[in-house]
């Protein structure tokens, strides 16, 4: 088991699942989206969310992170409506593959997010983390998912942060958490709506600032 893994089993739930993917997939060179969701299964949507998104929140290079995994979080979006437990992708879907090492990458970020992040999440509101509460969070997630799909610059980073937030939600049993990535999405999708419309006009704004 790597470092980080080992490190990671002395935090919290999201931590702790983080450090099971690592060591489910340690002889691998490439890691596909299907061994991920497979080795992911028992988790919950919780943790398949949080991989699903994290690609398109940190971008990695030579992969279309907006379509396959847009479309991905749209299919688990789908699934948790319906209730369902255990997560299917299409085979196209399945077969896309990133470096091992790029995963990692994303992960030890992540693990260092989470060492500040566990002292801010706790268990409440338990209503917001279970039952139809879930189904209305898959509604967003469907709706953020879709948003990934749009080709626009600086456009993924909220709709996939809001996913993420909604996942250590889950993860965590912090309604709290659910109503910020409730908030999240509702200003991930306003400002995909505002790129759309203004164009390079709202770009050209945004990089001013700094």
């Amino acid at each position: 088991m790597s470092e980080l893994a080992q490190d990671a089993l002395g935090g919290g739930e999201t931590r702790k699942a983080l450090a099971r993917l690592i060591a489910a997939t340690e002889a691998a060179d490439r890691l596909t989206v299907g061994a991920m969701v497979d080795s992911l299964g028992r988790s919950g949507h919780g943790l398949i969310l949080l991989m699903l998104a994290l690609p398109s929140f940190i971008p990695i290079p030579g992969l279309p992170t907006g379509l396959v995994f847009g479309v991905a979080l749209m299919l688990v979006a789908v699934q948790m409506i319906r209730g369902q437990q255990t997560v299917a992708l299409p085979g196209w879907i399945r077969r896309q593959s990133l470096p091992r090492s790029a995963m990692l990458t994303i992960v030890g970020k992540l693990d260092t997010w989470m060492q500040s992040l566990e002292r801010l999440l706790r268990p409440r509101l338990h209503a917001l983390t279970e039952g139809a509460a879930i189904a209305i969070v898959g509604l967003l997630v469907l709706v953020m998912g879709a948003t990934l799909l749009l080709p626009v610059p600086f456009g993924n980073q909220g709709p996939a942060f809001a996913v993420v937030v909604f996942a250590f939600g889950i993860m965590e049993k912090d309604g709290l958490a659910i109503i910020a990535g409730a908030v999240l999405a509702a200003i991930g999708f306003a400002w995909n709506v505002a790129l759309v419309v203004f164009g390079v006009a709202i770009t050209e704004w945004v990089w001013g600032l700094f």
